[in-house]
């Protein structure tokens, strides 16, 4: 028998690219009609989990990663030694709004760089709290917010579930996107799922215009990106797993199989979303 589900608090995990899958879980909650009663999302977690709390469906937040030119984001981004282009990206794509005014309850989750201790945003900025929590060390600069140097949540708090928690009663449903690959094995196929195409948002159209101000050129994301990132990327998500891993039991958590993607695969959109509507039909099989 399936299990039912409640009204759940989701606890979205980082893992770069591989936090797409993310998507593929509200998939899956949207069509068994599971109510979302708030988000905590670390890194990516947070991106996905703050365009969840505007109110956008999956199909929609979908479409804007697949319509993404990512190649001339990437090219912009990499150029943008301090994040300053990040953080544009971020003000076009969530809007100007503050954290109180989105429709879910929603945390994002930081470190303090001088402390070392767990930041939770839960009001302000929405692209200013998501931008602290995706500064991945080495890789964007830290955002100081109310005078502290705030980095990536996955470095104290790679899965949210504490943030998540206090965001109401509900039940926690934690999707942790760190799992190493098993094996190099052929992936599986797409495990059919209802998606509507074409699907056209406002989201969308402000990325665009905001990539048309950038200027051109520059490097591309996914088999592009540098070995050496690459490698640190993976080395520093092997560390999170068995952080996140730690703070749940085995039955608490979704852990979809991306671990064959690599953190900058960025145009492989459909698939990264597929293994996490795969991995929530796994865990909650139709009626």
């Amino acid at each position: 028998m399936a299990e039912r589900l409640e009204p759940v608090i989701l606890a979205l995990g980082g893992g770069a690219a591989r936090g797409l899958a993310h998507i593929g879980v509200l998939q899956g909650l949207d069509e068994d009609g599971v109510e979302v009663a708030g988000v905590a999302g670390t890194s990516m977690g947070s991106i996905v989990g703050a365009l969840a709390a505007q109110g956008f469906r999956p199909d929609e937040i979908t479409d804007l990663f697949e319509g993404m030119d990512w190649p001339a984001v990437g090219g912009i981004l990499v150029r943008s030694v301090v994040g300053s282009a990040f953080h544009e990206l971020l003000r076009e794509t969530l809007g100007g709004g503050v954290i109180e005014e989105l429709r879910l309850p929603f945390a994002a989750v930081c470190c303090d760089l001088d402390t070392g201790e767990p930041v939770v945003l839960r009001e302000g900025s929405i692209a200013d709290a998501v931008r602290a929590s995706s500064a991945i060390p080495g890789i964007l600069s830290p955002l100081r917010l109310a005078g502290r140097n705030l980095v990536d949540g996955a470095v104290v708090e790679p899965l949210p579930i504490a943030a998540a928690a206090a965001l109401g009663p509900h039940r926690v449903l934690a999707v942790n996107v760190l799992k190493p690959p098993a094996s190099r094995a052929i992936a599986p196929r797409p495990l059919p799922r209802p998606r509507r195409k074409g699907v056209r948002s406002a989201i969308r159209d402000r990325v665009e215009r905001w990539l048309l101000r950038q200027p051109g050129g520059g490097a591309a994301v996914g088999d592009e990106a540098p070995n050496r990132l690459e490698v640190v990327m993976r080395s520093f998500h092997v560390m999170q797993y068995r952080l996140a891993a730690a703070a749940y039991p085995d039955a608490s958590a979704i852990e979809p199989e991306v671990g064959r993607f690599g953190w900058f695969d960025f145009s492989r959109v459909e698939e990264i979303v597929d293994e996490g509507y795969r991995a929530y039909r796994a865990r909650f099989p139709r009626a």
